[in-house]
């Protein structure tokens, strides 16, 4: 009998590692920083794994690992009758029609030595090089004394490739500004700056979208949805100011709260003026542009909701004001600072202006008033510390998501924390007992 008790084991372990596999890659879970691009890329051909079916995303990739990926990718032929021209790259190995036929393209060329070195790891600098060459994409020129990012100044040999996917959304600076061009490629880091090479050159040089592996953020305090970037922090308000925040702190200035503008902070704030005094759209539009005449202001619509953009270039602000149906008006302001990651910034904001869209919505919104979700809170409280009862109150929630996870626990097994803007809160939730073991004002691990 334990002999077929273990050839089930094995049994179910292959089908476990089978469906894994049909995703993507067994060691590549969905929520892996590069998973579309690496999904993407797998499902086109371009990449494959291991003979143990992984891809193992966090190795370095060589010289002629990135080169198969670029020929398969570009479709370039790798199938003629070559010459052995480099040394270290012998014909009767796996890459040589790989690297012949990419140097046949003219996309690669051996060093003065006549070597190719195949197994040397390829950074971020040469990456960037070698793909937009190989696309033969219009690489601009930095000005004289420009830089690309604040460590990629016009004298880098790499500058221009750099500015190319600075501009394109290609790469992305760090929370300093800078690019890192001399860090080495891990396989992941590849397979992301592949895809979004080959994104942007499908889409005829139209920058990469930001927002391509965003969640939408569905609010349950005010009338509105936005995708939004999941490493920044939100919160809402919804006592007496109805308001919910975004906000990506300005980490060399060790910010801690949304209420100033840093250099390198992005705010994204929605709140909605229930306009009781009972303007109209001329005359609140009006008024606005008389307040903010310094300002360009430009009309059109969200959703079939007339609305008003206020904007100020220089000082990175843009408004907008979404004249709705009921007479209430949905208000989203954003803003950033003028540091080193003010361009990049602004077009985080931007994506996220893009995708936001007026949706009605089920919870009444009251003034100074109101309860601030008091009902809705007091119904949460009865379940605390009731086994059992954990989903049932996220069920209560519409916007709730993990904000981090405790692996180990307390000796009961994993721990969830759970974050909701609707109610502004923090709940601790033992996945075992199926219970919300305690709970904080705001988004929080601090227990």
């Amino acid at each position: 009998m334990k002999k077929y008790l273990g050839l089930i084991t094995v049994l179910a372990v292959f089908l476990a590692s089978s469906t894994a596999f049909a995703g993507v890659f067994p060691d590549v879970a969905e929520d892996h920083d590069n998973y579309k691009a690496i999904e993407y890329m797998k499902k086109e051909g371009y990449i494959n794994g291991y003979s143990d079916l992984t891809f193992r995303p966090d190795n370095e990739i060589n010289r002629s690992e990135a080169v198969k990926i670029i020929v398969s990718a570009l479709d370039i032929p790798y199938d003629g009758d070559y010459l052995v021209l480099f040394g270290d790259v012998p014909e009767d190995q796996w890459y040589f029609p790989y690297v012949m036929g990419a140097h046949e393209a003219g996309i690669v060329s051996g060093g003065d030595d006549g070597k190719f070195n195949p197994g040397t790891t390829i950074n971020l600098a040469e990456s960037l090089k070698i793909v937009s060459e190989a696309l033969e994409v219009d690489i601009p020129e930095l000005a004289e004394g420009e830089k690309a990012f604040a460590d990629v100044g016009d004298g880098e040999w790499y500058a221009d490739y750099a500015l190319y996917a600075r501009d394109k959304n290609i790469v992305l600076m760090d929370d300093y500004g800078m690019l890192n061009a001399g860090d080495p490629m891990t396989r992941s880091d590849f397979a992301e700056i592949m895809y979004r090479f080959l994104i942007v050159d499908e889409a005829g040089g139209t920058p990469f979208p930001l927002d391509d592996s965003w969640d939408y953020y569905e609010s349950g305090a005010l009338p509105f949805k936005v995708k939004w970037p999941g490493n920044w922090d939100i919160f809402s308000r919804v006592d007496g100011l109805n308001e919910v925040v975004f906000w990506k702190n300005d980490r060399g200035y060790y910010q801690f709260s949304p209420e100033r503008i840093y250099p390198n902070t992005s705010k994204f704030v929605v709140s909605l003026d229930l306009n009781e005094d009972g303007l109209s759209k001329s005359e609140y539009f009006s008024n606005i542009k008389k307040v903010f005449a310094s300002g360009s202001s430009n009309e059109f619509e969200v959703g079939g909701d007339s609305a008003l953009e206020i904007s100020y270039e220089g000082d990175y602000i843009k408004d907008w004001y979404i004249y709705l149906n009921n007479g209430q008006v949905l208000v989203v302001y954003t803003q950033n600072g003028s540091g080193v990651l003010a361009y990049q910034n602004r077009k985080f904001l931007d994506a996220m202006l893009g995708s936001f869209e007026y949706s009605e919505s089920t919870v009444e919104v009251t003034g100074s008033g109101g309860d601030g979700g008091a009902d809705l809170k007091s119904d949460i409280f009865q379940k605390i510390l009731v086994e059992g009862e954990g989903q049932d109150v996220f069920g209560m929630l519409s916007d709730e998501y993990i904000v981090e996870t405790d692996s180990i626990g307390v000796g009961t097994g994993p721990i969830d924390y759970y974050y909701s803007a609707e109610v502004d809160l923090t709940f601790k939730y033992e996945r075992a007992g199926d219970v919300i073991l305690d709970y904080r004002e705001g988004q929080t691990t601090a227990f």
